[in-house]
């Protein structure tokens, strides 16, 4: 397989970005001259377009319940530039209200709890287990907080 079959193959699976098909190419032990040329050519006709990515992937995370620093984190990691990410933040159409989406995943760790008969310690527990839950999604202090208060 050539580098420009292994390439379409690789994106045809799912969507990737420039970073990822680079690294994929390089480990696959092809020449450096051929992948960059190979991924201009697929820039080129939008196979490869890390802002579309980008969106795309805003948009399937905040489905999934995720907040804007992780899923700002993810695309870093996988290549995306700074700049790319906040141009793909700008252009999205709706921004779910990062608060309440904490507060819908805060609400199924105090489900069946009577938060009013809790001691002092236990509400500090299960406040603790709300911020590591949010926090691990992506939610800044300042929400985590927020929805902790909300709740408990």
């Amino acid at each position: 397989m050539d580098v420009r079959e292994r390439a379409a193959f690789y994106i045809n699976i799912k969507p990737r970005t420039r970073m990822q098909v680079i690294k994929y190419l390089r480990d696959k032990g092809f020449e450096e001259n051929e992948i960059m040329e190979t991924v201009k050519e697929l820039e080129q006709y939008h196979y490869i377009d890390d802002l579309q990515y980008s969106q795309l992937y805003f948009e399937m995370c905040f489905d999934k319940g995720r907040g804007i620093s992780r899923i700002r984190r993810e695309l870093r990691d996988k290549g995306v530039s700074e700049d790319i990410i906040d141009e793909a933040f700008a252009n999205l159409e709706e921004i779910p209200d990062q608060e309440e989406m904490a507060l819908q995943i805060g609400r199924t760790v105090v489900e069946g709890i009577d938060t009013e008969d809790l001691s002092w310690a236990e509400k500090q527990k299960l406040q603790a287990k709300i911020a590591r839950k949010l926090a691990s999604r992506g939610y800044s202090q300042d929400v985590v907080y927020k929805v902790i208060h909300k709740l408990i």
